[in-house]
Order: structure tokens, then sequence, then C-alpha cells
């Protein structure tokens, strides 16, 4: 799954940066936090403001088979003639976009964004009413699209249209080819960010920015360096580095109480503390160095490195995410977070969702108590030493709830 959600790539930007897109990022992210401070602190029951961000899994389908995908098992072992089935059409799509507030801003994700042949329908029209960015492997970008979709940039950053394009590269050539298992997948990846770049020069447009996802493991530790080179060649304004997570291995994700789920329940990503460290200060160090922004996960430096050694204590982080966002998946279920779902839009309205009783209670649980399956996540946001200390407000457990009724409730068919 193309997504790596962050799929604005938001986290700390190394220390310097005062780029465009890196303005952008702390502008949305101080909105984030205001937007949510007063429901988070203040509403009892959980109840939030309209939801402001919608990721759309537009299908679970795609043309590559990445190692760490969540859905590779799905994908080898479903017959493709079938992996369509239950999708959401494209009409139905079209009224999902109808749903969402005028104000929002709307992130398109996969599988591969691009194997769906409608897509293109659906993208166009979210762009003629919303703020619209897409996460895409780019191998089916071809010029012809690349010139279509940066003609629904708009003419200044943050207007209607399409904002900012997210393309996922896990390494340079022959590493990225090994982790998506499909030989010249970079090549064409690499065309596909070029292409928009290209376009964007030509049409005199200030969007999409471009941002590349780069999935920290251990696959491609050796040439982290080389990836801020990688980025700025082809055109990219910002490498993302992201944290490896497991979670979406355990079966039924999102259909179980989270609170059952512990740290024994999947595989925790494991790096060598020194090798991790002097790879990504390398990295860091070659991207201030050529000049190119490269953002981190939303913690310290030290904290990345423990989520792939021993871990680290959950109770210095919240999640603000669950508050200002929805998902909506390919066969039209609805998540506050993957984790957790909370309905279909084949039954019920976003409007009616948002807010219900499953997503309140999920809420409630998580500003309470963070889940074990958190870890890993870059939606999280670390508060620090004193966080954890003094209980504002989250102890956590890795233990499930004795309560029966507890599982019961967070348990959707």
């Amino acid at each position: 799954m193309d997504n790596g959600k962050g799929y604005l790539g938001i986290g700390i930007m190394a220390a310097g940066t005062t780029t465009l897109q890196g303005k952008i990022t702390r502008l949305y992210k101080g909105l984030t936090n205001l937007y949510t401070e007063l429901p988070y602190r203040f509403s009892r029951e959980a109840y939030s403001f309209p939801t402001w961000h919608y990721y759309f899994e537009i299908t679970r389908r795609c043309n590559l088979r990445c190692k760490m995908c969540q859905y590779i098992d799905w994908l080898e072992t479903v017959p493709t003639r079938i992996q369509a089935e239950g999708e959401l059409t494209t009409e139905e799509w079209l009224n999902v976009v109808d749903q969402t507030g005028r104000f929002s801003f709307i992130t398109f994700t996969g599988g591969e964004v691009f194997v769906r042949k409608d897509f293109m329908r659906i993208f166009e029209y979210a762009c003629s009413k919303r703020r619209v960015h897409f996460i895409s492997n780019a191998t089916m970008l071809t010029d012809e699209r690349a010139k279509r979709c940066v003609e629904l940039a708009p003419k200044r950053l943050g207007g209607i249209g399409f904002n900012f394009a997210g393309v996922s590269l896990d390494g340079t050539q022959e590493t990225h080819d090994v982790i998506r298992a499909q030989r010249g997948a970079y090549d064409k990846s690499i065309r596909g960010i070029e292409a928009i770049a290209k376009y964007r020069e030509e049409l005199g447009k200030p969007a999409p920015l471009i941002h590349i996802n780069t999935v920290i493991q251990e696959a491609n530790l050796h040439c982290l360096p080389e990836m801020p080179h990688v980025a700025k060649d082809a055109g990219a304004n910002v490498l993302n580095l992201l944290t490896e997570t497991r979670v979406h291995d355990i079966p039924e994700l999102g259909r179980v109480d989270p609170g059952t789920l512990t740290r024994d329940d999947f595989k925790q990503p494991r790096i060598e503390r020194k090798r991790l460290e002097e790879s990504l200060h390398k990295t860091l160090d070659e991207a201030a160095r050529i000049g190119i922004e490269v953002r981190m996960p939303r913690m310290p430096f030290e904290e990345v490195v423990n989520h792939y050694d021993q871990g680290y204590d959950l109770r210095k982080f919240d999640c603000r995410s669950i508050w200002s966002t929805l998902i909506v998946g390919a066969k039209g279920g609805v998540y506050p977070c993957w984790i957790q779902k909370v309905g279909n839009v084949r039954e019920n309205t976003l409007k009616e969702l948002r807010n219900n009783e499953i997503t309140r209670q999920f809420r409630q649980r998580r500003r309470e108590s963070g889940f074990a399956v958190c870890r890993g996540c870059c939606e999280i946001l670390y508060r620090g030493e004193a966080h954890a200390k003094t209980g504002d407000p989250i102890p956590v457990s890795d233990t499930p709830p004795q309560s029966e009724e507890a599982a019961e409730t967070f348990a959707v068919k």
C-alpha cells in the first residue's frame, strides 16, 4: 500500500530548513493542533469539529508487490480478476467527495491510485471542489497523465486543486526494485516524478509540491544517505522519512477492539542502533550539504532510533489525528484510524459517522490510554517526558482490557 500514512509528510524537519513546504508543514501542523485542542481538552463525550482531512483509499489493488505492504498477502493470494469486487463505484466516490466539507483537504491513496481506470475522473472532480493530494508509486504516471494533473493545480499554493504529490521510493535503483519486487520500477517512478516537475515548470504553477516517501527499514539502510540526491535530482521538494510499522499484518485490524491487541500480536521492526544512527546522521548531513529538505517523524531523533531498538514509551505521545481525520476504505469502510472501523459510507454519511457512538468511544479511549498498536504510526504526536510522568493524560497498557463489554463495543462487523 503506497500510503506511508504521513500522507502530507508531516514531521519534524531537518534543522535550518526554511523552504516553502517547510513553512506549509508547520502551518498545517499548527492549525491541526489548534483545531483539535478545544474538543480534545474539553469535550467529555469526545465530539469533534467537522473533519478537515480525508484519506480516500481509492483501491487496494496495485501493480507492485512491495515486501512491507500491508496488503501483500491479499495481493498475492486473491486472484487479480476479483480484487476489484466490492470497491466503491465511480458514482459512489463522487458522492463521497460531495460529502466532504468546503474547506477540507483530500488525500487519495491505495494500493496504487492509477490502477483504477476511472481515477482521473474522480481526481478531476475532487480537484474542482477541494484541495487535493495523492500518494502513488508513479510507475503508471504517464507523461499525458502528469500534464493533466499539473493542469489541475491551483494558481496559488493552497487553493482549490492539486496541491501535493507524494511518491513512494524506498531506495536507490537496485534496492528499490528489490523491495518493490519489480525490475524497472525505480526508473518508472523517477520518470513520473520528473514529468510532474517538468510540467509544473512549463505551466508556471507553484504546485503540486512533490515529496518522496521513504520507509526506514533494514533493506534500505545502506543507501538512505543517497536518497537526498535522488530526491533533488528528480525534482522533488522534500524527502520524507517514515518509520516502519507492521500492525497491518494483524488479521481483522480495524474490526476488533484495538485494546485487546498487544505488542506480541505484530512483528516489531528492528535495526541495530548504531547502524541506524550513523545512516540517519549521514542522510541529514548530506541533505543539508546539497540543500534539500528532509523530514523525520514527529518525535526526537532518539525516539526514532528507539522505535527500531527496544521501542519507545507511548506515554510520551498523544494522537490528534482522530479528532480531525476520517479514512474511507476501498469498499466504503470508514475509520478515524485504521485500527478502528466505525461504519460504511454505503450505510451512513460521513457526517453521521464522524461523531457516532463508536467513533466517540474510540476517541475517549485513545485520549485516556494509548494502544500498543499505535507504535510506529506517523500521526502520533510527541509530548515529552513530562507528559508521560504527569499522566496528562496518557497511561499506556499493553495488556487487553478485562471487560468483555469493551471488546464487544468495539467489534464492528
